[in-house]
């Protein structure tokens, strides 16, 4: 008896990665809802959550409102919250929590909701975000591409990339704009 509940506690801590990591097949099935490498993070219910009811299409810069995944170095992921606005109607200090990648010098990709919410709200997903990417290699995140922007910073122009957020995810867990798809 002991000997099966070993193998089925060893079973279980050695095996999620395989089990639950992107198949050649899960990509097959979706092969346009991630648009880079995911680490080991992702799962087949990542990609179905984002071609459920829709024809997917191949992610080419056009605003679609489709979501896509991409996965990068938590080094060059920021997250924050802006400092808000009062709501006189609602009575609350209103605030965007906001993902910033670093792609390369010249690239930046943008993250936020797709609306605002009370500052308290913002300072509780920016922190849940932390948590999830502390001592984490890399992150995915997904959401819908809303289009791009060219700035000057320092004299350099730079191209900036905004993005709907709807999930980030680690190997430590998910967070989701709508509650249930982290999957």
């Amino acid at each position: 008896m002991k000997k099966y509940l070993f193998l089925t506690i060893s079973f279980f801590i050695l095996a999620p990665i395989q089990l639950f990591a992107l198949s050649p097949n899960s990509l097959k099935k979706y092969p346009y809802q991630l648009i880079s490498n995911d680490y080991g993070i992702l799962n087949e219910a990542n990609l179905k959550r984002y071609a459920d009811d829709i024809i997917p299409k191949p992610f080419n810069w056009d605003i679609t409102g489709f979501d896509y995944w991409q996965c990068f170095p938590t080094k060059n992921v920021t997250v924050w919250y802006d400092k808000g606005t009062y709501d006189p109607y609602d009575k609350v200090v209103r605030s965007d929590p906001h993902i910033s990648i670093k792609a390369s010098p010249m690239v930046t990709h943008e993250y936020e909701p797709r609306r605002n919410f009370s500052i308290d709200y913002a300072k509780e997903k920016v922190a849940a975000w932390k948590h999830l990417m502390k001592d984490q290699q890399y992150v995915c995140i997904g959401g819908a591409f809303a289009g791009t922007h060219k700035k000057l910073e320092n004299g350099k122009e730079i191209t900036e990339h905004g993005w709907i957020f709807e999930n980030l995810k680690t190997k430590e867990g998910c967070d989701s704009y709508f509650s249930g798809w982290c999957g």
